[in-house]
């Protein structure tokens, strides 16, 4: 953003959301990333959803608590992962109905991100459920390149 440049305040709101939720994806693709940027990336991730509660749909909300949910299952967090997964799936069933901005893959990826929240529990069977669960949602995506990127994420998941 260059010092003259003027956004209303919804503008702004929207710019530091997608800039934040963006900005997680680079560590979440890393194989092993440091504690520091985990650190960094659930603070984006939490700026994130507080800007989409100003200026988003629920769709948005939706995507924000995957976000979150995936970043306390990389570090560990049990508890908040399951928390924030549980939240965007409470929130993807009003979604789908009401939010013409709803995607057919944004299912499938609440669900990988229930597995992987119940992965991190030990909970194998909760696991195992939204696998089979989000395997089935990615199987129902149009598109080959959605479905694929869906597929991706779900075969790294690991009960």
């Amino acid at each position: 953003m260059s010092e003259d440049e003027k956004l209303t305040l919804n503008e702004f709101h929207k710019k530091i959301a997608a800039q934040s939720n963006n900005g997680v994806w680079p560590v979440l693709d890393k194989e092993d990333p440091t504690e520091a940027e985990l650190e960094e990336a659930m603070h984006m991730a939490h700026t994130a959803r507080y800007h989409w509660s100003k200026a988003g749909t629920i769709v948005n909300a939706v995507r924000a608590e995957y976000m979150l949910a995936r970043i306390y299952t990389h570090m560990k967090r049990s508890e908040s992962a399951l928390f924030h997964a549980n939240r965007g799936l409470e929130l993807a069933k009003e979604a789908k109905k009401t939010d013409e901005n709803w995607k057919d893959w944004d299912l499938p990826f609440i669900y990988e991100a229930l597995a992987r929240a119940h992965a991190v529990a030990g909970n194998k069977s909760e696991c195992g459920k939204y696998i089979e669960l989000a395997q089935s949602a990615t199987d129902s995506i149009e598109g080959k390149e959605d479905k694929e990127v869906c597929q991706g994420e779900l075969d790294k998941v690991k009960c």
